[in-house]
């Protein structure tokens, strides 16, 4: 993921979360994440860029970066054929 990615996706988690400060390091119960607030960044994270979580997902990272890993590994690559 490039920087510029990283910094989007940290705003999109940033905006759900608002008005706290958020970091890679903080874990959701940090922010005080509900269910509710969780399934708003899936979506949220999923049309910003349509990338596949599921609610599972969000409730087995640990924290802001383990989100942001999962996002970058489930990120459609472009201009890459498979082989």
């Amino acid at each position: 993921m490039s920087d510029i990615q990283s910094a989007d996706l940290l705003s999109v988690i940033s905006e759900v979360f608002a008005p706290l400060e958020v970091s890679p390091d903080n874990t959701f119960d940090d922010l005080g994440a509900t269910s509710v607030s969780l399934l708003r960044l899936m979506v949220s994270i999923q049309s910003a860029f349509d990338v596949p979580l599921d609610v599972v997902d969000m409730f087995t990272v640990e924290n802001v970066g383990e989100l942001m890993q999962l996002v970058e590994e489930r990120m459609p690559q472009s201009g890459v054929a498979a082989t």
